[in-house]
């Protein structure tokens, strides 16, 4: 049985993680790891029910349209946020290699997210909700959420000050990461007046949560995971990490001013927010290569790492093309004044959140959940099935949603077309949408259970 590894900071093998040297931090990130994967499984037969019925308007559902849509995006937060708290605190211990300052703040945090995070999915079921998008739920939820993140950052901070000299990189990089979700989540807790405030501080989460935060908490398990697998030296990882932390804060934070100019902000935004965006791609490049060389140099045997690293190389591939490359070309001004709010922002953000944040966070999340067990062949191809379903019906889902956005923008922005009749002449392209989600589904699904399995039988490691 191949068990996990752990580097210390000098970069030499320090020792393995056996059975009796897990910690209690990592045997409760757990739960918020197998959690996460139960409500990724959820998402995507929400969304392939919401897909049916936007092609079929009649189609019986117990949840109007609005707030199945409402739950739908709840959950393209919700789920990762959970799955990144439990990869915090499995990598942020192993890479220090102690207990976390208070594992019993780590449990109640764990009953405190998931109360919140189903209040908010069971009152949009309910038909109550707020009305903001991506943040319908009701604020006082979201204030829970945020406390829940206070007591994560706290609880992060204090690790780290117990020994300052054996500080890692990577575990800082998660604890910042962790601090701006908080950070961004805030102001969002509150209500404003001005609607032009509102839709900024929406875009807090909507975009700096997944080209920031989620960067920096993905950045470290990238790191962690690459050294643990051999395909990278420390040395080398750590100066990628920098790099990468560094234009995630830069760039996410300006890179969002793409979006504040169709809300009313000064113009130089949009001219500020598309330039920086182009250097978002750099670390992702980097990582291709620093792949490619290690894979060239490293034969991982391994079919755990094999299959968390197919995971994370899907990351990789929907960051540059569906986040860096199309997000680019549609923040274009020109490109921009036709094609906003049609459904080529919804290709792209279905590209983007999954691929740059969806992938990284159901690798993090099946490399705990598998610790201390080894796939066999047929499991490991059963997970690597799940994970090309979950490709192909990605890219089929947005490559649908990118032309039927090219052609309603031609026929309703330029032509003038009316929106029902260009909506009619869409529907063939919604129909191969739900069929590339129920693709998808079944990744998820499949997915899913192999993951189940796996945790089923590290159940009693200690």
């Amino acid at each position: 049985m191949k068990l996990f590894k752990r580097f210390s900071y000098t970069g030499k093998v320090n020792k393995t993680l056996g059975r009796k040297q897990q910690f209690m931090a990592q045997k409760i990130s757990r739960r918020y790891c197998s959690s996460a994967i139960i409500l990724f499984a959820l998402q995507s037969v929400v969304a392939s029910m919401g897909a049916l019925d936007l092609v079929i308007p009649d189609f019986p559902s117990l949840i109007p349209f609005e707030y199945g849509r409402a739950i739908h995006l709840a959950l393209a937060v919700l789920w990762p946020l959970i799955g990144t708290m439990g990869m915090v605190y499995f990598f942020i211990t192993a890479e220090l290699n102690r207990e976390i300052y208070s594992p019993r703040l780590v449990r109640w945090q764990y009953w405190m997210v998931m109360f919140f995070c189903s209040s908010i999915l069971g009152t949009l079921a309910l038909r109550i909700g707020y009305g903001r998008e991506y943040l319908e739920g009701l604020p006082i939820f979201y204030v829970g959420i945020s406390l829940t993140l206070a007591l994560a950052s706290y609880n992060l901070i204090r690790t780290l000050l117990m020994d300052k000299k054996n500080i890692t990189p990577a575990a800082a990089t998660m604890t910042v990461g962790v601090i701006f979700l908080l950070l961004l989540l805030l102001p969002n807790t509150i209500t404003f007046s001005n609607p032009i405030t509102d839709e900024a501080t929406k875009f807090w989460v909507v975009h700096l949560w997944e080209e920031m935060a989620f960067e920096l908490t993905s950045a470290g398990f990238i790191a962690t995971y690459y050294i643990v697998s051999g395909l990278a030296p420390r040395k080398q990882i750590e100066k990628w990490l920098y790099l990468e932390a560094t234009l995630a804060v830069i760039g996410g934070l300006y890179g969002t001013g793409h979006h504040y100019y169709w809300i009313g902000f000064p113009a130089f935004w949009l001219v500020l927010g598309s330039l920086v965006s182009l250097v978002e791609v750099i670390p992702v490049g980097m990582l291709v290569h620093m792949t490619y060389r290690g894979l060239k140099s490293t034969k991982i045997r391994s079919n755990r790492e094999k299959l968390t690293l197919w995971l994370l190389l899907s990351s990789v591939f929907h960051h540059i093309t569906g986040a860096s490359l199309l997000g680019l070309f549609i923040t274009v001004p020109w490109i921009n004044l036709y094609t906003h709010g049609t459904y080529i922002t919804s290709g792209h953000a279905h590209l983007a959140l999954f691929g740059s944040l969806g992938f990284a966070v159901l690798a993090g999340c099946y490399f705990v959940l598998s610790q201390g067990s080894e796939p066999n062949l047929k499991g490991y191809r059963g997970g690597v099935l799940a994970v090309i379903l979950l490709n192909c019906g990605l890219i089929t889902m947005g490559s649908a949603l990118l032309i039927a956005g090219s052609i309603q923008t031609y026929l309703w922005r330029i032509i003038g077309m009316d929106f029902m009749e260009v909506h009619s002449i869409l529907k063939p392209y919604l129909i191969i949408r739900v069929l590339g989600g129920a693709m998808f589904a079944l990744g998820d699904l499949l997915l899913s259970w192999h993951i189940y399995k796996t945790w089923q039988t590290t159940r009693s490691y200690k």
